[in-house]
């Protein structure tokens, strides 16, 4: 397929258009608009019958379920469950179902001039990203849902504050710093466990204030913050792909009880663990 008769012919491809004059008051001054979202279910090997095509807007897709393949730039990439597609405006692209199975997707599209200014700055670039299991979109589909001018906010603060998350773990893996690389791996098999920052400072052989400097380089937020959002977004796996209960769920993430994991699970993702579980469950059966 010649790449460059396609991007010099864009007048035949398909295109997903921007509504006209849907930006409200509330999303000219924030500088960012979330045109819809959802989860989408694409047949089995949909991407064979997919068009070429370009979006005039942003979007993000989580594959969690299924399998998937992208056509981008001439090339073709293979997407697991984790994976997410993010396109920029103009971009040509195709994917879907793929070895047989159904794509199955959260997604969100989105435009603005803060869209275009991460773009700029190289933190939204076209292609797949490792996105993780969790089902990270929901909370930010929910605020969207909501037209009241709080909750339009809310879903804006959210979708920027994942972007941003999104770049800062798909970046290029640490280097000169193996214990590092090591510690991390640690938290994620011993998901119980509650590090101190000497803890953390200790296994990797530097001081409190050395490791805080390299947490902050490499995930973008401090030691405590990091295990702490690693543990709830592991909680949301287990709450949209297992019966446990929510006590359960607790007692395995290493909460001393109910009641202070669910308050800090509202806390860091917007919505309790309750009603996480149950919007993923609406999405999953419409």
């Amino acid at each position: 397929m010649d790449k460059n008769r396609i991007m010099n012919d864009k007048k035949k491809l398909a295109v997903h258009r921007t509504p006209k004059g849907i930006m409200q008051s509330v999303h000219k001054a924030y500088g960012l608009m979330i045109i819809g979202g959802g989860t989408v279910y694409s047949p089995a090997d949909s991407f064979g019958g997919c068009p070429l095509r370009y979006f005039e807007h942003y979007s993000l897709s989580h594959m969690h379920d299924g399998a998937g393949r992208l056509w981008l730039d001439g090339k073709e990439y293979d997407v697991i469950p984790g994976d997410a597609i993010l396109m920029t405006p103009g971009t040509v692209n195709r994917y879907g179902g793929w070895h047989g199975k159904p794509y199955i997707e959260d997604t969100i599209t989105f435009f603005g001039p803060v869209a275009d200014m991460l773009k700029k700055a190289g933190v939204l670039t076209a292609g797949v990203i490792h996105f993780g299991k969790v089902r990270r979109l929901l909370p930010i589909q929910h605020w969207q849902c909501d037209p009241a001018h709080a909750s339009q906010i809310k879903a804006n603060i959210e979708l920027q504050k994942l972007l941003v998350d999104l770049y800062l773990e798909n970046r290029e893996p640490t280097s000169g710093h193996p214990e590092f690389e090591l510690l991390l791996t640690e938290i994620k098999s011993d998901i119980s466990r509650w590090w101190t920052v000497a803890d953390m400072a200790e296994y990797c052989g530097v001081s409190d204030d050395q490791l805080r400097r390299i947490f902050l380089k490499h995930t973008g937020c401090l030691p405590k913050l990091y295990v702490d959002r690693y543990k709830l977004r592991r909680a949301g796996e287990l709450l949209t792909g297992t019966e446990k209960n929510i006590s359960q769920i607790a007692q395995e993430l290493g909460y001393l009880d109910q009641y202070h994991f669910s308050r800090r699970f509202k806390a860091i993702m917007g919505l309790s663990p309750q009603q996480y579980r149950l919007n993923a469950f609406h999405h999953a059966t419409h």
